[in-house]
């Protein structure tokens, strides 16, 4: 796996593709052979020893994406696999690509007619793979009858599914998903990642794996796209080097201004991670109440005490506290578990409203601190860009005060609205989560798991991120901790189970993630 995996949408890779043709150095020929014979040799290694003996299916329309799905069925015929030809939609009587895989002893059958259904139906029964190559990215319409008869047929089948490129019925830049579509189990994607695919990676209808086929794209048509996978060789490469003679003053300072009487855990947790980021040295500023309930129990943190009363903190008093320390620190974390009580309100405020203060400082704002400052006016101006954002949909919807179905829509479309009109990063939580730069660069970290849908977990992220922007630049800290968040999940699941891991279970994991970095 390369640390520089691009994602594009589908007018940037038709644009890819003709440069490339342009160029002369490829023909559409030449690179639907290569697409097809990857297809069929990743079929092959997935068959195993059951090729010999097995049946592929291979649905293919009228265009570029059924051309890959015929070429693949003709190699497969040729290393010896029963592999059919489903015409979804027709083709003409000479097209060269049927003609081939019918000379190679393949036989192709349209699925249209009367006789379209029952065809369909008897094929998918005797098949132990189907694969998908009737609309890639250029679907332009809702799936309609007949089309939507046979995928429904494909989908009662049981059978195995995997599409060329993406599902017919995904939007290839959105990933919204037609109701009629026919879902995969296995997306392979053609030179590069699509941009819906990669955003929606989780959905059931994308299935568990997305591999992209190495069709030999050059590097120097891909240089211009700033969307990228973030995956484990990207992370590596923006681990922090540390000097063997430094000192704890040179690792960073944080300082966390969260908790309130009734969210102490969630102080604890950030502070926690925060801890665990590589940081110096940390502060946490926190209500007394809460103060009084974690010193005992975190001996690595100092304190800031913040006094309160029954509407929590006194903001006056706790501005200026934590005025007088900002200067010492690198990187602020604002609103784990702060509440929305009025002294909140108030001390959001004053916090959002003196520019000088936060000069040269990286701030992440989380949680209650983003629900505060959507109610502030122009609340973003006073940071000059050293700010990452970490909402999940609906606080994204309030900050943006947009409905959280529009968010959800179009993911993509709404982290990039976000780093833009705040000039900040922005981070999108969700099944894959999303993180982008004012200066338009955008990082997917494909990485679902459910076991991380439960209270506390966004509050590790939020502190680890803190942790890691102290010495970091705020778009690589943001990526790699989201990174080693999402591999913390992944490794508490897997000795837990999604069923009973909890978000402080991620601590205990973390140094894994980090170790496997590391090595």
């Amino acid at each position: 796996m390369t640390a520089n995996q691009k994602v594009v949408t589908a007018s940037e890779m038709q644009t890819i593709e003709n440069q490339w043709f342009d160029s002369g150095a490829i023909t559409l020929e030449v690179l639907m052979d290569r697409v097809g014979r990857a297809i069929a040799e990743w079929v092959l290694e997935d068959l195993g020893d059951q090729a010999e003996h097995a049946t592929v299916f291979s649905l293919a329309g009228k265009g570029n994406n059924g051309g890959d799905a015929i070429v693949a069925a003709r190699y497969l015929v040729e290393a010896g696999v029963n592999a059919i030809v489903g015409l979804v939609l027709p083709r003409p009587d000479d097209d060269p690509l049927l003609c081939a895989f019918n000379e190679a002893g393949g036989s192709a059958v349209a699925l249209n007619g009367d006789a379209g259904h029952s065809q369909m139906a008897n094929l998918c029964d005797k098949s132990n793979l189907i694969l998908d190559g009737v609309f890639g990215f250029s679907i332009s319409r809702p799936i309609a009858e007949p089309i939507a008869s046979l995928f429904e047929i494909a989908k009662n089948s049981g059978k195995r599914t995997v599409a060329i490129d993406m599902p017919s019925g995904a939007d290839p830049d959105t990933g919204e998903f037609d109701h009629n579509g026919l879902p995969t189990d296995v997306c392979l994607s053609v030179g590069l990642h699509k941009l819906g695919p990669a955003i929606r990676f989780g959905d059931p209808h994308f299935g568990t794996k997305i591999e992209v086929l190495d069709v030999d794209v050059p590097s120097e048509l891909t240089e211009p796209y700033k969307r990228e996978v973030n995956n484990f060789a990207l992370a590596k490469s923006l681990l922090p080097d540390r000097d063997a003679a430094g000192h704890k003053g040179d690792f960073g300072r944080s300082l966390l201004i969260c908790g309130s009487s009734t969210y102490v855990g969630a102080a604890s947790l950030a502070t926690q991670s925060c801890l665990r980021s590589g940081v110096g040295l940390v502060t946490l500023a926190t209500p007394t109440s809460a103060y009084e309930a974690l010193a005992g129990n975190l001996p690595e943190t100092t304190y800031l005490p913040l006094d309160e009363d029954a509407n929590g903190v006194l903001p006056g008093p706790a501005f200026t506290k934590i005025q007088q320390n900002i200067p010492a620190v690198d990187s602020v974390l604002f609103g784990v578990g702060l509440s929305l009580s009025y002294g909140a309100r108030e001390l959001t405020s004053r916090l959002t409203s003196k520019r000088d203060i936060w000069e040269g400082h990286t701030v992440v704002i989380d949680a209650d601190g983003l629900t505060l400052v959507s109610q502030m006016p122009e609340w973003w101006e006073i940071f000059d860009g050293n700010l990452v954002i970490t909402p999940h949909p609906g606080e994204m919807s309030r900050l943006l005060d947009i409905p959280i179905s529009q968010v959800e829509a179009d993911r993509r479309a709404a982290v990039e609205m976000a780093s833009e009109r705040f000039n900040c990063v922005a981070v999108l939580k969700g099944a894959t989560t999303l993180i982008a730069s004012a200066d338009g660069r955008l990082r997917i970290n494909m990485m679902p798991n459910h076991g991380l849908a439960r209270g506390g977990t966004g509050d590790v992220l939020a502190g680890l991120l803190a942790g890691l922007c102290a010495k970091t630049d705020p778009f690589d800290a943001a990526s790699l901790g989201v990174y080693l968040h999402s591999q913390a999940g992944l490794l508490a699941r897997e000795q837990l189970t999604p069923y009973a891991m909890t978000a402080g279970d991620l601590l205990k994991h973390l140094p894994d993630a980090f170790r496997a970095l590391a090595s």
